[in-house]
């Protein structure tokens, strides 16, 4: 089944079919090692984006897993970091690429020595079979998380903390515009991403498109990441030609300048709300959803008879993301997160 809560399972059931599958799939992938296997970067890849949304799921009910929530988060993020400097390694090669698509000379250089260096990376297993280990404990206490709440109340806690502290997150980068400020708002745009995935089913068409202008922004972020990646890999060999160095520094920056004004244009408008809007208007859209009700249609007026009049005066029940956005710009609302 897909990465979804739905409506035929209580939250805790759906939760432990999500944990079973992602873990099971990366643990697969990352101990698929026969001739025909796909190559290692395909499995790390695979394997990474699993845990990415067994974390964010764990967030997202942290509350109610108690202590264990921080067991399993460390086997996870221990997976995660294993698996790192293979990522990184093809990262640094790949992000040259798309700088250069045409290099020759002292670039040439660059390339071919970063290429090197991701096909050396790339290369061991070990480290795949200790992450997927380390998966294998989380997959397998899964089955003994306790209870949780039921209804909103289990997702409300740990949906606001990932929202106000993506919100944060935004400001602090471009209050303090480092490399490390800007992945820390990334990991909080990743949580936001998969917990509105989580959610679609609740009204599929506006969680879908938020989700796809939340990606944009994930997008943006990484990339721009990436862009740092490159740079300290360039750092790690300081006997490359300067100039072409300079070269690829310079191409580095200019992109990272253009991306990042795409994430102050995308966040401005995602992080809009404040938090308890936001997590009144999730709420709504779950309670309607949860009663799976059907409004029962308005009878049709006779043929010939006059059509019954009807206000065009807003339901007030109706929550309309739109509107909760506009007013809470129009207060500034990155002022303040409550």
């Amino acid at each position: 089944m897909a990465y979804r809560l739905t409506r035929s399972e209580s939250i805790h059931q759906a939760a432990l079919r999500i944990v079973d599958e992602e873990l099971g799939q990366a643990i697969a992938r990352l101990r698929e090692a026969h001739p025909d296997a796909p190559d290692t970067h395909t499995r790390v890849h695979a394997a990474r984006k699993a845990i990415k949304r067994t974390r964010a799921l764990a967030r997202l009910l942290r509350d109610g897993l108690g202590a264990g929530f921080h067991r399993d988060n460390l086997d996870l993020r221990d997976a995660a970091r294993r698996l790192a400097e293979r990522r990184d390694a093809a990262v640094a090669a790949d992000v040259f690429t798309g700088l250069f698509p045409e290099s020759e000379g002292a670039l040439a250089v660059v390339r071919e020595r970063l290429a090197a260096v991701r096909d050396q990376a790339v290369a061991g297993e070990d480290a795949l079979d200790s992450a997927a280990d380390d998966l294998a404990r989380v997959r397998q206490r899964s089955a003994d998380w306790p209870a949780l709440a039921r209804g909103f109340d289990a997702l409300e806690p740990g949906l606001k903390a990932s929202y106000r502290q993506g919100r944060q997150a935004m400001r602090d980068a471009f209050a303090d515009p480092s490399p490390e400020a800007f992945h820390a708002w990334r990991k909080r745009v990743k949580d936001l991403w998969y917990h509105t995935l989580l959610l679609q089913n609740v009204w599929k068409g506006v969680q879908a498109a938020w989700a796809e202008a939340i990606e944009q922004l994930s997008d943006a972020l990484g990339e721009d990441h990436d862009l740092e990646v490159l740079r300290m890999a360039l750092g790690q060999h300081r006997d490359l030609n300067a100039e072409a160095r300079r070269a690829v520094l310079a191409r580095a920056d200019a992109r990272s300048a253009e991306l990042r004004a795409r994430a102050w244009s995308l966040g401005r408008r995602l992080y809009a709300e404040r938090p308890r809007r936001y997590i009144a208007r999730i709420s709504h859209y779950w309670q309607v959803w949860r009663s799976g009700q059907p409004r029962p249609a308005e009878p049709r007026p006779s043929r010939g008879a006059e059509a019954p009049k009807t206000s065009l005066a807003p339901d007030p029940e109706f929550i309309c993301p739109g509107d909760q956005v506009a007013e809470d710009m129009a207060q500034k609302s990155c002022d303040g997160d409550d």
